[in-house]
Formats: structure tokens, sequence, C-alpha cells
């Protein structure tokens, strides 16, 4: 029988078409009941503009049980994470026995490689050191279940090396990935204002669903599970350029966000983990957008071009409907002249204007049809009486047509003609 065992089953389903983001891993031994824990843990991703792989440092050590003798710590150590390794970073081929595992249960192999392990000392912890290489060198293996519905994992072999045990130092592995970044959705106008945004999760302790295939890997070594230490462990994403960032939310709410004493012009989100004795998942949740320019531009700039768009229309829709108004007015006043006046200058008739307006016509109607009159009197008592007077030129002659009005309709049709 194999000795091994898997970190973390597939945070992936079998409904998806593209792996979803890797979210962490669990640690396992190759014997049962371990009595050793890890402690402390660093999961530091780091994001650059524009690079759509992450590459994530996962740092840590080994904290002795209550019971535990050194012997018992001396074991290979064993990792799924669901994400895909873009690459290795030491030469050689994986291990066969680990490829010939993953096959065995009806995986499909997509490709392997080496890692490289490095040691780094208590004093460079939180700088950009990385540490020597140890002797060892951990095999991976990136596989998918067969159809390639579930996405792509990987499997990590870390074999044992007393650097893992140093109570003064930790070990270091780098680990380049795919699909931690995921577009955020949105719709278009969101888009539009604030341009494409990402989200960017990392974690420890997801299980993921019990996707057939990769589910079983973790299940049946269920009893090998390494639990977290009570020990300073962090969740870190490293944002690079900060000046052209703009961090839009943050989950969960306890995660704290500052600049980088280490990197300049960077950007620090920390999560610190929580000990368990179960299966807990725990994962920082960010989402982000980068910007070119020295400033945000790309609001400011819809902004304006909506407003200069609203306020042009506004302009437009009312110099129209003053444009109206106008020739409206104009119109009434050639009707009415025409109207007024006799076919050979004299005397107004009253019958040629009551065809233009004949009794019972409402109020709107007639200022609808010849616009606002020149003046308009409204009688206190009785009530409800007004006066609307349109007035008229007709070469020397001046007219004026009086418009009594009762309850709002035309009741009485005045003609006045002047010299």
């Amino acid at each position: 029988m194999i000795k091994s065992c898997v970190a973390l089953a597939a945070a992936v389903c079998a409904a998806l078409v593209a792996p979803a983001p890797g979210h962490g891993q669990v640690f396992l031994a190759s014997r049962p009941h371990p009595d050793f824990m890890i402690g402390p843990l660093f999961v530091v991703a780091g994001v650059s503009q524009g690079i759509p792989d992450i590459t994530v440092n996962l740092s840590w050590s080994l904290t002795a049980g209550p019971v535990t003798r050194k012997v018992d710590m001396e074991q290979d150590l064993y990792l799924l994470w669901p994400s895909e390794i873009v690459e290795g970073t030491a030469p050689g081929r994986a291990e066969p026995q680990l490829i010939r595992e993953v096959e065995g249960r009806g995986l499909s192999v997509v490709s392997s490689g080496r890692l490289v392990l490095r040691r780094r000392d208590r004093m460079q912890l939180g700088t950009t050191a990385l540490g020597e290489p140890t002797a060892v060198s951990p095999s991976f293996v990136n596989f998918t279940r067969p159809g390639g519905q579930t996405g792509v994992v990987t499997y990590v072999k870390i074999p044992w090396t007393p650097n893992m045990a140093d109570p003064l130092s930790i070990v270091t592995l780098v680990l380049p990935l795919k699909g931690l970044i995921v577009p955020k959705s949105g719709t278009w106008l969101e888009d539009l204002f604030w341009g494409g945004r990402q989200v960017l999760t990392i974690g420890f302790g997801d299980l993921g669903p019990p996707v057939l295939g990769l589910f079983a890997l973790y299940y049946e070594r269920r009893d090998r599970i390494v639990h977290l230490a009570r020990d300073y462990s962090l969740l870190i994403a490293n944002f690079g350029d900060s000046d052209h960032l703009k961090i839009e939310e943050i989950s969960p709410a306890s995660a704290v966000r500052r600049p980088s004493r280490v990197r300049a012009g960077s950007e620090v989100v920390a999560l610190t983990l929580l000990p368990s004795q179960d299966a807990t998942t725990q994962s920082l949740r960010v989402q982000y957008h980068y910007f070119t320019g020295r400033i945000n531009w790309r609001p400011i700039v819809i902004s304006a071009a909506i407003l200069l768009v609203t306020n042009f229309a506004g302009v437009l829709m009312f110099s129209t409907d003053m444009s109206r108004r106008i020739r409206r007015r104009r119109r009434a006043r050639r009707r009415f002249a025409a109207a007024a006046a006799s076919p050979n200058g004299g005397v107004p008739s009253r019958e040629s204007v009551v065809t233009l307006i004949p009794v019972g016509t409402r109020y709107d109607e007639v200022v609808s049809r010849f616009g606002r009159p020149d003046e308009e009197h409204e009688r206190v008592t009785p009530p409800g009486r007004r006066t609307l007077l349109y007035r008229a030129n007709h070469g020397p002659v001046h007219h004026e047509v009086a418009i009594e009005l009762y309850d709002d309709r035309v009741r009485e049709v005045t003609c006045i003609t002047s010299r």
C-alpha cells in the first residue's frame, strides 16, 4: 500500500467548465492520526497589474504535540490544492509513483514536475528573502476528472526534511498558480464606469464539495489531516503598484489593509488564521481593479460625459419647446388678424373669429392652439370667469380679440379694431 495522503479536497464542482478560485489547502501526514501540527503558517499571494497568474509563497513549520516524539514527525507530507500549478520551479520529472497513484484512481494527469523547497531563518521572516534551497525537491501532479468538467487541481508530495521541524526556521514552497483571480461580473454600465474588475480569493482548509474522484482522495485518508497549531498564522495578499490600485471590497471584515512595510509602492491585505481541530475553511476575498494615469480618470470622464449629454439634451428640449411656442403664437396672431379684418380693412367680422373659437371650447384647447394670451384677467366676483386678450396688427390697423370664459369654457368672443 502506498503511504500517501492528500491536502485539500477540490474547490470545484462538476457543473463548472473552468476551475473555480483556489481557496487554500490542507496538509496530511503519511501515517494516521498525526500528533504534530502545522504552525506557524503563512499563505502569501503576490498580485501584479496585468498578470493573470499568481505566485503563492506557502511557508510553514511543524509544531510537536503533547506526546509527539521527534521520530513520529519524520514523514512525508501531502497536499492537494484546488488550482493548477503553471509550471515547475525545479528541474526534473515528478516521482512516477505519484503519477501512478493519481491515474490508478481513474483521474487524468494534465502535467507534472518538481518544485523548489526553501528554508528561511527566523530573522528572514517578513522580508523579501526566500531563503536557501533544501536538499529535497517536492513533486507535483496537475490532474482532472475525465471529461474535463471539474477543472484542474494539484497533488503535491513534500518529502521529509529536518528543516520542517526546526523551531528556529520555516520552509517555503513557491507555487505559480492559475485561477486564483477571476473577473468580477457586473452590468455593462458598471464596466463602463469602473472598467474591468477582478476578485482574488486565497485561504486555508477548503475541502470543497464531494466531487467524485477528487474528494475520494481526501476521504480515504481523512484520519491523517494535520491541523493548524495555536501559532501566529496569516493569509496575505500583496498588491503591487498601489498608486494605481483601487480596492473596492474586502471580506471578511476582520481583514486588515495597510501599506507594505517591506515593498515600496505595495499594499497588503492580511487575515489572521484561527486554529481549529475541525476541517474549517478560512478565506480572504479582495475585489479590486487597476487604473492607468496619475488618478482614476475613468469615473470622472464618464461622469462628465453623462453630465454634458444630459445638459445638452435639456437645452435642446427647452429650445425646441420655446421655438414651438413662439411659432404657435405667431400663427395665432396672423390668424386673428386675418379673421378680425374685413376684406376692405373695415370693421372686423365677429363671425370670422367665432369660426376659429366656437362657444364651448375649453381653456386648455384655446391655449394649445393659439399660445398664451397677451393678457389674462380673472374676476373674483362672480367666480369662475376670466377674459383672455390676444392682440395683432394688420397694417395700420390694430386688432384685439377678447375671449370670455366661464368655468374654463368659451362663452363669448369680442373683436376690437382701432387705427
